[in-house]
């Protein structure tokens, strides 16, 4: 994962330099896909219907992350996302939100190639398939 939001960029400069440190209300963030690249200050365009949401980092049955000491999070099990009930089309990017709909935009990143959900597909992201680089 390769960007930081604005929103996100804000609030951590914000924490660290004494002002509101960020918190989530749901206590860890959601994965949510995209058909179109998100920017710093835009949302790209986000998967709907067909049984599609978000799922959440170290949900019910949803994997977690674990950070190293060089700068990076790997996730440590499987992310699983429920059985398309429609097209959700050509998942290009992934991005971490606060809310598990509508929110803000964390962080985000593409994918190494878009990957086609048709009605019936399942989006996994395998264990150890999801890295976010700091630096």
């Amino acid at each position: 994962m390769a960007q930081a939001s604005d929103y996100m960029e804000e609030a951590v400069l914000t924490g660290l330099l004494g002002g509101t440190a960020i918190t989530l209300s749901s206590g860890k963030p959601y994965i949510g896909l995209l058909t179109s690249a998100p920017t710093d200050s835009s949302s790209g365009t986000e998967c709907t219907g067909g049984a599609y949401a978000r799922v959440q980092v170290g949900g019910t049955d949803q994997g977690d992350f674990s950070v190293s000491s060089t700068g990076s999070a790997t996730n440590s099990a499987e992310f699983r996302w429920d059985d398309a009930n429609d097209n959700w089309g050509d998942i290009s990017h992934v991005a971490l939100y606060d809310a598990p709909t509508s929110g803000n935009i964390l962080l985000y990143g593409s994918l190494t190639s878009p990957v086609s959900i048709q009605q019936g597909d399942i989006f996994k992201i395998p264990a150890s398939g999801f890295t976010i680089q700091m630096d």
